[in-house]
């Protein structure tokens, strides 16, 4: 393929067109803003007009009428337009306006004091409507400009990078990703929300975040906004006048915006005004949107904050406020750019996940239009391997495996280094470049150059052609792993050559090293320090890249992470997670260092909110050392107790995860919340746990899955753990019919005492399951709340537990059991190791809670009861003589029930003669102004230790009154919490 020479789209620094207009009168006083050239803050020397009039003596006269001579001083450009307001008017009425600025491209952090020289007839026009027009003329043209470059050729993408010719139109390839909004973890419909995202105030947020790993997709999505707003197919886009799309590869600390805009998006012979377009943009911020695609690949690494140019002063709020940015980075990059130095709440955080599997499926018969068996070829290796499934995540890797199985078709690597290995020789031998040899002997030469790149203190991304070994360069170009532009900067042009992607130039950077480790293992080790110094997250990419398919690398990798990050190695931390991408990266057959594993294998282990492409390093590194300690009884895994996985998508990894639980033999609770399980993973779970040779498994925590209607599949498994004691089962979609087939399994469990079910909807299914309950004769603690139980539920459920000898706490609140507590109440009479009783929000009136009352005051052992969140205002004298009997009553909680102060006066009159009353809290009940009337008889509750009024709007008046009548009691120890607010 000939050389590509691409010119890129830029703005010619010549022409700097702030057109100016000026007073009626000119007086000694007016004056033409001069900036000196080179004078890079800004100031500027004022040149009196007298002075401009007897230098322009010195020129020829210019016939002609309308025509404003002006002397031209050297180095200084001089930009003659004619105004707006005069275009309709004859060509030869009318004095053009004037600008004179320096050659040098002009900053938009200050812009050039402007004056004007004009004719008589524009007297009658205010000077700022005619810098407002200007301004708005240039807006106009520059939007056009845009539009039309985002719809022409900035609609094309590369199918294939190192394909010149290989284009397509956005809308053919372009496939939706996911968008995970940061710590909420909701994934979005569209970039859309993005934009619509406000503060609790209902101010838009104006700066977005949007992290991703390399090749998932940033880039692509960035040029769809463009595209959707140069075509006005976005609603939410049409507000702004300008998106400015700028590529932070070119860009260092000190850039500019406006001088960004011109360099890179702008045609070399455009008329555009850059002070003119300034202007806009400064008075007009909320009208602009501007992409920074590639923070992690800014020019500059060491920020100085005082260096910051137009751009970084956008992000950190010192400069158009009222703009709105989005950038996008790798997530080794977010604490630095998330800093006191640039972005600051408020900021929407948002993660670029790549593709689902419906994406994916998308993407490939996309690509492979008009060959649908090939499309069905990949998907069908994709799905089938946990591997390549993980890996499909990135759309960089997609397009890899796409490329790689339109040429054969038969089989793909299941590691990110080995396709990108398949990648480059695919690259090299479809160009006739057949020698491995020599293909590894280019990649390592331009493999050097780019190592250095990547470890300037500029991180170098671009590069000259004197660079490289001219026959290397040629080769490289020929392939297409190298590219080569024509860029130009303010008036300087050069070539410019750059790796076809970010990652191809890690992949190369880590061939050299990789060699480098054989030639010069010292320098090896030199580079090594040196990349663990400067951040190893930064470098990601390079490191896994380099123990590809490399025993020996990968070992001497992990001895540093050992030694140098001894302290940070765990499965939750992002240099842990690294490290173990490296470990699976190298498919070494040894295990690490033995004080590398202990960092992850501890008595407890905790996984927490990782994505696949970290479970998948997970699991390869658990199995190894699984596998690998098997004949020595996993003296590593066998010091494991707990094992805690939560809010990870677990799907396609649980068989390998069970397997390896039965390795830890020592396994004592197992917790896989929000994993997004389902009934044939469970089965495989269940399968495995029953399979340990330990009476040590207790707890089992399998809440918030999704396992309805699945019960039957798994919950056999479940009577062979007869050391269990606690089972949760909370938020996991299971009816009648799933909870009946659980509870019979849980029968024959001597030592079960805790069972969880809350959140899940058994409205009406209570005679299917409560007698099941009656057997587990261990039982302790029941939790059934939020489950649409009505009356006649909580009588079937009452009537089955109360002859559990052992049953101690029961929460049913969050029911709607208001009017029925007599179906049921008397029941609770039999319950005599009752101590706890959770009815919050259960909708229940006055006559109830008198019911309820008169059901416990025999219990000897009931201490804790709680009512929060019924309404029960004027209702106290009901029921609060019957509460007076509750002898045993240490903590009572009646917050957000709508009591008036006359009801806390009951309460506290019936309360005071509870010797064991240590807790009252009394939040969110509207008590302001009402102290007064209730203080004394809180005075009496002389047990009390917590007393809490947060949220009850009490004035300070009554905070007056509570602190003087409860001072005696605060001396023996009572905490009072009176806070405006309830958090």
């Amino acid at each position: 393929m000939a050389e590509q020479e691409e010119m890129m789209p830029t703005q010619d620094a010549e022409r700097q067109g702030q057109v100016a207009d000026g007073d009626c009168a000119e007086t000694q006083d007016q004056a033409l803003a001069l900036r000196r050239p080179g004078n890079q803050d800004q100031t500027t020397d004022m040149m009196p007009v007298a002075a401009v009039n007897q230098l322009q003596q010195s020129v020829h006269q210019i016939s002609g009428s309308g025509h404003v001579p002006i002397f031209n001083p050297k180095d200084c450009t001089i930009n003659i337009y004619q105004s707006k307001d005069d275009a309709h008017a004859s060509h030869h009425s009318g004095h053009p306006s004037v600008d004179i600025s320096e050659n040098s491209p002009s900053t938009s952090q200050q812009p050039p004091t402007r004056h004007v020289a004009s004719g008589a007839q524009d007297c009658s026009t205010p000077k700022q409507t005619k810098f407002d027009n200007l301004a708005q003329e240039a807006a106009d043209c520059c939007e056009d400009a845009l539009k039309s470059y985002y719809r022409g050729k900035g609609s094309f993408v590369k199918v294939l990078p190192w394909e010149g010719d290989d284009r397509k139109h956005i809308t053919e390839i372009y496939t939706k990703l996911q968008l995970i909004l940061g710590k909420d973890r909701v994934m979005l419909a569209s970039y859309d929300d993005i934009l619509q995202r406000k503060t609790k105030e209902g101010d838009l947020i104006l700066i977005a975040v949007l992290t991703g790993l390399a090749g998932r997709g940033k880039t692509t999505l960035f040029d769809k906004i463009s595209y959707d707003w140069a075509v006005g197919s976005s609603q939410v886009l049409r507000k702004y006048k300008l998106v400015f799309l700028l590529k932070m590869h070119a860009l260092e600390q000190s850039s500019d915006l406006v001088d960004s805009v011109f360099d890179q998006l702008l045609a070399k012979d455009t008329s555009i005004g850059r002070g003119a377009l300034d202007m806009f943009i400064k008075k007009s911020p909320g009208k602009v949107l501007v992409l920074l695609d590639g923070f992690d690949e800014l020019m500059t690494t060491s920020l100085c904050e005082s260096s910051f140019g137009s751009i970084l002063e956008i992000l950190n709020g010192k400069m158009l406020r009222g703009c709105t940015v989005l950038v996008s980075t790798r997530p080794s990059h977010f604490d630095r750019l998330v800093s006191e130095e640039l972005v600051q709440d408020p900021f929407t955080h948002v993660e670029v996940m790549g593709f689902s599997r419906e994406d994916v499926t998308e993407y490939v018969n996309k690509f492979f239009t008009g060959e649908p068996g090939k499309a069905k070829g990949l998907l069908e290796t994709i799905g089938s391997s946990g591997l390549l499934s993980t890996l499909a995540a990135s759309p960089m890797l997609v397009l890899l495996m796409c490329v790689l199985w339109r040429k054969d078709g038969s089989s793909l690597q299941e590691t990110m280094s080995s396709l990108y290995g398949d990648g480059v020789s695919y690259i090299f031998k479809r160009r006739r470049l057949d020698s491995q040899d020599e293909i590894s002997k280019v990649m390592i030469e331009i493999g050097k150059v780019a190592l250095h790149g990547l470890l300037s203190p500029d991180q170098s991304l671009s590069f000259k052609e004197s660079d490289f070994e001219p026959s290397v360069l040629d080769l490289a170009l020929k392939a297409g792993i190298l590219t080569r532009q024509r860029v130009r900067k303010g008036l300087q042009s050069h070539n410019c050559v750059q790796f076809m992607h970010k990652t191809f130039q890690e992949f190369s950077a880590a061939a050299y090293l990789q060699s480098l480790l054989e030639a010069d293992s010292e320098e090896f080790q030199k580079i090594l320090n040196e990349i663990m110094s400067t951040g190893a997250g930064r470098f990601e990419y390079l490191l896994r890249f380099c123990c590809g398919a490399s025993e020996a690398c990968t070992n001497k990798i992990l001895k540093v992470f050992q030694v140098r990050c001894q302290e940070e190695l765990s499965f939750n931390s992002m240099v842990g997670q690294l490290a173990l991408h490296c470990f699976f990266e190298g498919q070494s057959k040894r295990l690490p260092p033995e004080g590398f594993i202990h960092s992850f294998i501890t008595d407890e282990i905790y996984i927490h909110r990782l994505d696949r492409d970290c479970l998948n390093s997970v699991r390869y590194f658990l199995k190894c050392v699984a596998d690998q300690t098997k004949d020595s009884a996993n003296a590593y895994l066998a010091r494991v107790k707990k094992l805690a996985v939560s809010s990870c998508n677990l799907t396609g990894f649980v068989k390998e995860l069970a397997h390896n639980k039965c390795a830890i033999t020592n396994l004592n609770a197992v917790d896989v919340t929000s994993c997004f399980l389902t009934g044939s993973n469970m089965a495989d779970i269940a399968e495995s746990l029953k399979d340990l040779h330990v009476p040590s498994l207790g707890e089992l925590n399998l809440s918030q899955n999704d396992l309805g209607q699945t019960a039957a599949s798994w919950c056999m498994h479940l009577k062979r753990l007869k050391s269990l004691t606690k089972l949760d089962l909370c938020g996991c979609s299971l009816n009648g019919q799933d909870i009946k087939r659980v509870a019979e399994s849980l029968g024959d469990l001597p030592n079960l005492g805790e069972l969880k079910l809350s959140g899940n909807n058994l409205g009406g299914t209570a005679a299917l399951w409560c007698m099941h309950l009656k057997h587990l004769k261990s039982l302790t603690k029941l939790s059934l709340r939020s489950c649409s139980l009505n009356g006649q539920d909580i009588k079937h459920v009452a009537e089955s537990l109360r002859d559990l000898p052992n049953l101690v706490a029961m929460n049913v609140s969050v029911n709607n059991l208001g009017g029925t507590v007599a179906l049921w109440c008397m029941h609770l009479k039999q319950f005599k190791s009752l101590a706890k009783l959770g009815l919050d929000g259960c909708s229940l009136n006055g006559l109830d809670i008198k019911h309820v009352a008169e059901s416990l005051r025999d219990l000897l052992n009931f201490s804790e009861l709680y009512l929060s969140g019924n309404k029960l205002v004027g209702t106290s004298a009901l029921w609060c003589m019957e509460a007076k009997q509750l002898k045993s009553l240490t903590k009572l909680h009646l917050g957000e029930c709508s009591l008036n102060g006359q009801d806390i006066k009951h309460v506290a009159e019936s309360l005071r003669d509870l010797p064991n009353l240590a807790e009252l809290s009394l939040h969110r009940n509207n008590l302001g102004g009402t102290a007064a009337l209730w203080r004394m008889e809180v005075k009496q509750l002389l047990h009390l230790q917590t007393l809490c009024l947060t949220g009850c709007q009490l004035t300070n008046e009554d905070m007056k009154h509570i602190n003087e009548s409860l001072s005696d009691l605060r001396k023996n120890g009572l905490k009072i919490d009176m806070l405006p607010v309830w958090y």
